[in-house]
């Protein structure tokens, strides 16, 4: 058995107030907080990783997703609307289609590295805007 270790209790004595500042400086405002929470809630849909990992591959119309998907058309189309209200998705209209793609910004970077770090798609860039 071994001896107990005496540990500092949280007080006074190990608070490093630089440090603190310091990390202070970095914390996101309540809004910021907010806003990415609200992606993360939208990302947490398994629909919409399949959806995201299908555009990670090639930009689709939402006919094509939904028969990939076995969903009705207006299913999908409310799916793909709540990813574009978090810009991950965007769309270009393609005569009467509208084919939707991965953003080309941060967050759909950081989209197409988590689907590939999570082994559900690959992240891919192409020439197609």
């Amino acid at each position: 058995m071994k001896a107990s270790v005496d540990l500092p209790v949280c007080g006074e004595s190990h608070v490093d107030r630089q440090h603190e500042d310091e990390l202070k400086t970095r914390l996101p405002s309540e809004d910021q907080a907010v806003d990415a929470a609200a992606v993360f809630t939208h990302l947490s849909d398994s629909t919409r990783v399949r959806l995201l990992s299908m555009l990670a591959a090639s930009d689709m119309c939402v006919c094509e997703m939904a028969d990939l998907l076995g969903m009705s058309q207006p299913a999908v189309s409310h799916h793909l609307r709540v990813l574009r209200q978090c810009d991950v998705i965007r769309f270009r209209k393609s005569g009467q289609r509208a084919m939707y793609y991965i953003s080309d910004n941060e967050i759909g970077d950081m989209v197409k590295r988590l689907l590939e770090v999570a082994g559900c798609g690959k992240g891919q860039t192409d020439e197609r805007r």
